[in-house]
């Protein structure tokens, strides 16, 4: 895997439990999250064999994951804190599968969409009844101390990823950033590390990081493009800063917010208008599907951004 300028390569690396012989898969599972990610005790509710899967990508300051797996529990007890010390906070977002998380002071229900971070080298126990399909963030002590000031948690934080609105855009934008890493899209390393940090901060009640807030920023227009009223307002309200600030975040980094508006809206409708399901579709219910409010507009401006119309460049898939 190639990196870009100023970055280091690393390497995602995958672990299955399939395949593996029955009594063994426990042990072993066991094993490589000790070894990847977090020292935990597993067993299966109802002596079946489990059926795991993690795919990891650890950088220099953060370790990512990707989990799925068939019904299961798995316990953080004081003798694997001891065993395998993790000096670090986990965050995990639930993709699919119901889950608690029961810890020193209570129990939460974890459902899809939801995510929950929490102090590694507490107790815990996590159970899911139905599987699991999930993405995971560690972050050592260390490093969160040097984006928050804080070097851990007193007691979990859940909160909400999918709905991109006010007070979940940051999370929205995390979660991308995990997932995008774990798919092998994301190249720059080091600037994915730091957005991480930023955001995270901002979902700690830290305030964020100017590259956090961009990223953010980001995410809600990628996930409002229909919206023709679409505007820096609305967005630095998702974002929770001013729209002055949204703008001096554009600027750094090289861009204004309608600029950024109309070339995300640009380049979804250029995948459109290149899949093969939308063939058929008029190119006015394209423009429309992406805010625009003129077919005119949107040849022009498709045009300038990329050499050719808009029926140009689907003949020339063809």
């Amino acid at each position: 895997m190639q990196a870009t300028s100023g970055a280091r390569p690393h390497g995602l690396t995958r672990f299955s439990t399939v395949g593996l012989p029955g009594d063994r898969r426990i042990a072993l599972w066991e094993e490589h999250n000790a070894r990847a990610l977090v020292g935990l005790q597993a067993r299966t509710l109802n002596g079946t064999s489990l059926e795991a899967t993690e795919l990891n990508l650890n950088l220099p300051r953060l370790q990512f994951a990707r989990v799925a797996g068939t019904p299961h529990v798995v316990e953080r007890s004081a003798r694997e804190i001891a065993a395998y010390p993790a000096e670090a906070v986990v965050a995990y977002f639930a993709l699919e599968g119901e889950g608690f998380f029961y810890h020193r002071d209570g129990c939460e229900i974890l459902k899809p969409g939801q995510a929950i971070l929490y102090d590694a080298d507490q107790p815990f126990m996590r159970g899911f009844s139905h599987g699991l399909n999930e993405l995971a963030l560690k972050i050592p002590r260390r490093t969160l101390s040097e984006f928050t000031g804080r070097s851990g948690l007193n007691r979990p934080q859940v909160f909400g990823f999918r709905t991109p609105e006010a007070g979940t855009v940051h999370a929205q934008a995390l979660a991308a950033s995990l997932a995008d890493a774990l798919s092998g899209r994301a190249k720059d390393w080091d600037r994915l590390e730091t957005t991480t940090l930023g955001l995270l901060a901002h979902i700690m009640d830290d305030g964020g990081t100017p590259l956090g807030h961009l990223e953010a920023a980001r995410a809600f227009i990628a996930s409002h493009l229909a919206d023709a009223s679409l505007s820096a307002g609305r967005i630095a309200a998702a974002v929770g800063i001013s729209e002055r600030q949204l703008s001096r975040i554009f600027a750094e980094a090289g861009c204004s917010v309608p600029r950024a508006i109309l070339d995300a809206r640009l380049e979804a409708a250029r995948d459109q208008l290149r899949s093969p399901a939308a063939a058929r579709q008029p190119l006015a219910a394209v423009a429309a599907q992406f805010g625009f409010t003129s077919q005119p507009h949107f040849s022009r401006s498709y045009k300038e951004r990329f050499g050719l119309t808009p029926l140009q460049d689907r003949m020339a898939q063809r």
